[in-house]
C-alpha cells in the first residue's frame, strides 16, 4: 500500500493550535509506523503550500523551515517521507486537468496530487478535504489509528 499525505495534514500536525491537531499527528504518526499503510510520500507542490501556509498563518519563517525539515525527515526528525518532484509531463497533465476539474473547486496543488497519485498507483490521499473524494482514493485522518 501507499499513502500521499495533503497539505491540510502536515499544517494541522505542525500547529499545536490547530482544531484538528491531535487528529492530524495521530494519523501522520499512524502512517508513519504502521506496515498497513506502507510506502509515505507526498510532493513538492504540497511541500510548498505547506510552507507558505504555515508562514503566512504563523508570520514565523522559522516555522516554515522546522515544517520543511520535518517533511523531509532532517534531523532531528526522522525520514519517513518520500518527496515526489512534478515532472513537466506531469505538470502538462496537471494543468489539462484543472481546466477540466471546474466544478471540483480543487486548487491547482490539488489536481497535481490526483495526477501523481494516478501516475504513481498511490493507493490513498491522507486528507481532511473531501474535494478528492470520486476522483481519487481519500484517507480521512480520523480513520487512521495512531500506532505507538
Amino acid at each position: 500500500m501507499s499513502v500521499f499525505v495533503d497539505t491540510g495534514v502536515f499544517y494541522a500536525h505542525h500547529d499545536t493550535d490547530a482544531t484538528r491537531h491531535d487528529v492530524a499527528a495521530d494519523a501522520l504518526a499512524g502512517v508513519l509506523r504502521s506496515a498497513e499503510y506502507g510506502h509515505v510520500l507526498t510532493s513538492d507542490y504540497v511541500y510548498d503550500e505547506c510552507l507558505t501556509l504555515t508562514h503566512r498563518r504563523t508570520g514565523r519563517m522559522a516555522d516554515a523551515i522546522e515544517l520543511g525539515r520535518r517533511i523531509r525527515g532532517v534531523d532531528p526528525y526522522p525520514a519517513g517521507i518520500d518527496l515526489i518532484h512534478t515532472t513537466r509531463s506531469r505538470f502538462d497533465e496537471a494543468v489539462e486537468r484543472f481546466e477540466e476539474y471546474t466544478d471540483h473547486g480543487l486548487s491547482f496543488t490539488d489536481v497535481t496530487t490526483i495526477v501523481l497519485a494516478v501516475h504513481h498507483d498511490i493507493d490513498a490521499v491522507l486528507s481532511f478535504d473531501d474535494d478528492f473524494d470520486g476522483l481519487v482514493d481519500r484517507l480521512d485522518p480520523s480513520a487512521v489509528e495512531r500506532s505507538d
